[in-house]
């Protein structure tokens, strides 16, 4: 069943086997595993319920339903857009389907580091065949790629540089180009689409508009979580809900998992919990073609470039971290963007049709910090390393660069004061740079709650354990050690189905 708290009494209790708090990719593949396990499940979600037949592609309303702040979060500096999903279904239900595996040179790092037993190599590797499995995971077939698409890959070509097509996971899309507004044809296959029927047949319970407050803990064993109710707009309302449960899964997001750790004083003797935020900040250029590019129409981000990705470090091939693709945005989001005001902004949307827009976003070494703010809020600092700075300084020149490949005319870089060049000649020097004026957005939070077995190293283990408590475990791309440099919603897909997995086990059901 599948509830509003705002339509719940006023104070209300439930008693499972797990509760999950969040709902998105890791939530609910966790929610899934523990109720293929026979277990009683309630799942919260501080977002709201959103089928497809409510998706209007209208920016307006759908922004403040399926995104955090209503696509409005940034750091606590506000020089940093943090883009993140709320909703049944999480950021899944406005992302771009890419389905990405981690860098096996990433996973044996790990493996290696931290250490991460119960989570070995070739364990991510069956967790992956596994998702792509569930998900229909497959390549996007390059008569589907837009023009946009295409020209990047041309470019890619004529340049030498690495690329390849993407996978994603649609099934019957018609190409309408507004992924990141929810798809109303239903074509995402989507934690909400793919694991949550299956969760709730199975006996599953969901509470919406349900924001969890607190973990409360007895005897240094988690055993509930108290709930509030939240609109729309993240005001707390005045339905509260208790849930006692055998275990505790924190799927919150790795900003709202770390700050409902830290708003309930959990134990972490590494107390690294909120503090090494991993984000993979990027910088965008735009570039205006002299025919239309409709970059809006048809199937977002169905190329990428990994010339500038390279996890190895040494030899005569120093690593690089930059993964560059398309982006674009619809109407709005590409008007708050982009730079200038007035007549030149005005000059610039009126060519929105003939835009086309790169992204370079960094595997990033800098870190940042996550802390409760108040009952229910976020608050979020991240610093950009100086390796950091110099990698996104040499992003903008290698955007400018690809788009002139393209075809482009002109090249627009967001700088505080616009910079248009039509050659690439003409780009100016860029050392003086600070990439933080570039209005960089993320799109990809993650580490804040590093596994390792090793207590000193990390607050949760590699089976999604916290060293603080009994009983209470995480679920979700909180867990990554590291930035991982690419999308990540294919790992957190596996994590939570490995937690909860772990969980069924821990708590008897040995065959989970």
């Amino acid at each position: 069943m599948i509830y509003d708290l705002r339509e719940l009494p006023r104070l209300s209790t439930l008693r499972a086997d797990a509760c999950v708090v969040g709902a998105g990719a890791g939530g609910l593949a966790a929610a899934h595993a523990l109720s293929f396990a026979g277990l009683r499940v309630v799942v919260v979600e501080h977002g709201a319920f959103v089928p497809p037949d409510a998706m209007n592609q209208r920016e307006a309303d759908m922004l403040p339903l399926l995104y955090a702040d209503a696509a409005g979060r940034t750091a606590r500096d506000r020089r940093i857009r943090i883009h993140q999903g709320k909703g049944v279904g999480g950021s899944t239900l406005h992302n771009l389907n890419l389905c990405k595996r981690i860098d096996p040179a990433i996973l044996a790092r790990w493996h290696r580091e931290r250490p991460l037993a119960q989570l070995d190599p070739p364990t991510w590797e069956r967790l992956f065949d596994e998702v792509e499995g569930l998900l229909g995971v497959t390549d996007v077939d390059p008569a589907l790629w837009n023009r946009h698409n295409r020209l990047f890959a041309d470019a890619c070509r004529s340049l030498g540089w690495r690329w390849s097509g993407l996978r994603h996971n649609r099934a019957g899309c018609v190409g309408s180009g507004y992924c990141e507004l929810g798809c109303a044809f239903d074509a995402k296959n989507n934690a909400a689409k793919v694991l949550l029927p299956d969760a709730v047949d199975r006996g599953a319970i969901v509470v919406h508009h349900a924001h969890a407050t607190e973990i409360v803990a007895a005897g240094g064993r988690a055993v509930a979580v108290e709930v509030r109710s939240v609109d729309d707009r993240a005001d707390l309302g005045d339905r509260h809900l208790r849930v006692d449960a055998g275990a505790i899964v924190i799927a919150a997001s790795a900003t709202g998992t770390a700050a409902l750790l830290r708003r309930s004083d959990v134990p972490d003797p590494s107390r690294l919990t909120g503090r090494q935020l991993a984000i993979h900040p990027a910088v965008v250029a735009a570039g205006e073609f002299a025919e239309p590019v409709h970059a809006w129409r048809g199937i977002p981000q169905t190329v990428e470039c990994t010339e500038f990705l390279r996890e190895e470090e040494g030899g005569d091939r120093p690593a690089r971290r930059l993964w560059i693709v398309p982006a674009f945005g619809h109407p709005v989001g590409t008007a708050t963007m982009m730079p200038g005001h007035g007549a030149v902004h005005r000059a610039f949307m009126a060519r929105y049709a003939h835009l086309g827009v790169l992204c370079a976003m960094l595997h990033d070494h800098g870190r940042g910090g996550v802390e409760a703010q108040g009952p229910a809020g976020v608050a979020i600092d991240y610093a950009l390393s100086g390796d950091d700075r110099r990698e996104l300084r040499a992003g903008v020149g290698l955007l400018a660069r690809a788009l002139f490949a393209a075809g482009a005319r002109r090249v627009w870089l967001p700088l505080p004061e616009p910079l248009a060049v039509d050659r690439l000649a003409d780009l100016r020097d860029l050392t003086a740079l600070d990439p933080a004026d570039l209005g960089l957005t993320a799109v990809h939070p993650m580490a804040t709650c590093p596994m390792s077995d090793d207590p000193a190293r990390g607050p949760v283990d590699s089976s999604g354990r916290h060293h603080g408590w009994a009983g209470l475990w995480v679920a979700d791309g909180s867990l990554y050690p590291s930035s991982i440099g690419g999308p990540p919603q294919l790992g957190i897909y596996a994590l939570g189905l490995h937690v909860g997995r772990s969980v069924a086990r821990a708590l008897g059901r040995a065959g989970a």
